[in-house]
């Protein structure tokens, strides 16, 4: 009986997931919310879309992570309820390895977002030989990455340097963050699915 109620809980989470991502995709279309079916949409997913987008910390600059962050938390609560199905019995160990597993998604793929702007605006910059127009588009782009890569770059080095060297030096320590955390929290999942309790 708890198997099935586990079951029919895990897949209203899946759907209710896959509903937000169509959502998401939506606002990438303009008018697409004005529709019925952009009506509907909004009814069953602004409730709980909302509560992350006033959460000032997830937007930076003009990018908002709040649609990241949470599909996150769905896809979260949708493995622990597989993970207890799978396994028969609530577990700390399992909860825990699954939780570091699904903040670790959510924050590599933030991580990986930022990796990728930076390593674009560097070759940009690259091929420019330094110069941008005023005009561009990309100094929206350098008002976010500007103080995060000087951030970045400055805890490794105390010299002052150019935009486009703290550019790449941010990409190659973002790149080394990655692999490392990639690697740690293998680890440290694997030490939480073998704890006793």
């Amino acid at each position: 009986m708890i198997q099935t109620a586990l079951s029919i809980l895990a897949g209203v989470l899946t759907l209710y997931t896959l509903l937000c991502f169509i959502y998401i995709l939506m606002s990438w279309f303009p008018g697409a919310k004005f529709t019925k079916f952009g009506h509907f949409m909004t009814t069953i997913c602004e409730p709980y879309m909302g509560l992350f987008r006033k959460m000032s910390f997830l937007r930076i600059g003009n990018i908002d992570f709040s649609p990241i962050v949470s599909l996150g938390i769905l896809s979260l609560a949708s493995a622990i309820l597989a993970g207890i199905q799978r396994t028969g019995r609530i577990f700390f160990g399992g909860i825990l390895g699954t939780i570091l597993s699904s903040l670790w998604s959510i924050t590599s793929s933030i991580i990986g977002i930022f990796t990728l702007l930076i390593f674009i605006r560097w070759i940009v910059l690259l091929i420019n030989k330094g110069r941008t127009s005023y005009e561009s588009g990309w100094n929206q782009v350098d008002m976010i990455l500007n103080k995060m890569t000087y951030k970045i770059a400055g805890t490794f080095s105390k010299k002052s340097m150019s935009y486009q060297t703290s550019l790449l030096m941010s990409w190659i320590i973002l790149l080394v963050a990655l692999g490392v955390g990639h690697f740690l929290i293998l680890i440290l999942v694997n030490l939480c699915y073998r704890m006793p309790f």
